[in-house]
């Protein structure tokens, strides 16, 4: 590949992670039942998507309709429990959102490119990591509270495997 072609498909990769945590955050805050109006909203934000895109961000995040208490239905990310997939989801989105990471103590912080440490976030929340007490991102940065300082030095060597 040329450095041109490298820098485009980069750029498309952190664009569909970027796409993916929006639509993270739509389903999140409000009740989005169709791929219509799902791909409304996001054009509404600011992306340009097709039916298609939207099918397979939907299978790719895994998300699923859940009935509401009026019959009509919404999307939600599915709570199933096949690690393998939460691992290609959270293995994608890391190594196209992370910059560093590195930890204090018993602290982890994962710096992103801008907008996307709560995707990164909460496909980690879904990883089960041994020794993780709690995360918190913010739009760029994400703050892992370990058990102690070997379990945030056994994270970071992990994380930094995986970049």
């Amino acid at each position: 590949m040329k450095v041109k072609e490298i820098a485009n498909a980069k750029d498309a990769n952190n664009l569909k992670v970027t796409r993916q945590e929006a639509i993270i955050n739509l389903i999140e805050n409000e009740h989005v039942g169709t791929q219509n109006e799902l791909l409304k909203r996001l054009e509404e934000a600011g992306f340009a998507v097709t039916q298609a895109t939207i099918s397979r961000d939907i299978r790719e995040l895994r998300l699923v309709k859940v009935a509401n208490p009026g019959g009509s239905y919404h999307y939600e990310i599915s709570k199933s429990n096949d690690n393998s997939l939460d691992s290609n989801k959270f293995y994608s989105i890391f190594t196209a959102g992370v910059n560093k990471v590195d930890y204090a103590n018993n602290l982890v912080v994962v710096k992103c490119f801008t907008g996307l440490a709560q995707a990164v976030c909460a496909t980690m929340d879904g990883m089960d990591w041994p020794g993780i007490v709690g995360t918190v991102s913010g739009d760029d940065t994400i703050l892992v509270v370990m058990r102690d300082e070997y379990c945030a030095m056994e994270l970071v060597q992990k994380l930094k495997e995986i970049r």
